[in-house]
């Protein structure tokens, strides 16, 4: 394709919201069945002038009529249509983000719409007044900020004999963040602060104190199975009398074998220390987090590692 001409196309899918669909932003071509449909009306075509026959010619341009009309009821499908707002959640790398893109019908019935950005799609279809979400699961391969990249509506209603699409980068940006890595019984215990909680199981008047990974000897009733059941390894709940020990994560004194690796092992750190529900707190070079817990805090925590600079 000729650089100009792509430079052309570029521009034209750049949107900010709201998108509404216009003839600048939709294209449309036949689809296989329609070249194949062509290819009959073209041999109908020929045997009606060989044999010239009348009723021949009727049905060669009433199949060709209505090709033509499919066409553009394939077009109005799309035109008008509004994409409002749309929204791509946090996830960890590894996993897939959840986009939430938010179309109007705009005045007229719109059916089997498709909406795709890489290989996550999904159909759509409106009401006349209508307003629906449509969610898609994208899949995320690096941390950091990610820019959504291309989606794709297209259509083939009513007779799948030409597709209508309209191509648009919208100004949707994800945070991805780290690829989460198990923590190590090591990165745990230099993660205890120092305190004067009592050991031993909960008693009346006792708070929970902390946890610290298992050890052989510890009492079942003390181990934390609902993060076990998370996945997250076994961990043995400590109480006190009072609420002493909070855990801090440290950069320099997390055991790692790379970059990489060590912003990703102080994810699972930090991920495990808000699903059992203790308070934590990080240190990164340049920055400091206190401790805190909380989904606010967990999001504020993951978000530093994520937005940590590439390893040179």
């Amino acid at each position: 394709m000729p650089k100009f001409l792509r430079t052309l196309l570029l521009a034209r899918q750049h949107a900010a919201f709201p998108v509404r669909l216009n003839q600048r932003r939709i294209y449309i071509l036949p689809t296989r069945s329609g070249l194949v449909f062509g290819f009959f009306l073209l041999a109908m075509l020929v045997a009606a002038v060989n044999y010239t026959n009348n009723l021949a010619f009727l049905l060669t341009f009433l199949l060709a009529g209505i090709a033509i009309i499919s066409s553009i009821h394939a077009y109005a499908n799309l035109a008008g249509l509004i994409l409002e707002h749309g929204r791509l959640s946090p996830a960890f790398c590894g996993e897939e983000a959840q986009l939430q893109l938010f179309f109007r019908a705009a005045g007229r019935e719109r059916r089997a719409l498709q909406v795709k950005i890489g290989k996550a799609g999904a159909d759509l279809s409106l009401t006349t007044a209508e307003g629906r979400a449509v969610d898609l699961l994208v899949p995320v391969t690096r941390r950091g900020l990610l820019p959504l990249g291309q989606v794709t509506i297209s259509t083939r209603f009513p007779l799948g004999l030409f597709r209508a699409w309209s191509l648009l980068i919208l100004p949707v940006t994800g945070l991805v963040y780290p690829r989460l890595v198990p923590a190590k019984a090591s990165n745990w215990a230099m993660a205890q602060g120092d305190g004067d909680g009592g050991d031993g199981g909960a008693a009346p008047g006792m708070e929970f104190g902390g946890v610290r990974p298992y050890q052989p000897g510890d009492g079942l009733s003390r181990v934390s199975w609902k993060a076990s059941a998370r996945g997250l390894g076994l961990f043995v709940k400590e109480y006190g009398s009072v609420l002493v020990q909070t855990l801090y994560f440290e950069w320099n004194e997390v055991h790692a074998s790379g970059y990489e690796d060590r912003i990703s092992r102080l994810a699972g750190l930090v991920h495990a220390a808000e699903q059992m529900g203790v308070l934590y707190g990080l240190s990164l070079p340049g920055q400091t987090i206190s401790p805190g817990s909380g989904a606010a805090h967990a999001h504020r925590c993951l978000e530093a590692l994520a937005l940590m600079p590439e390893a040179e």
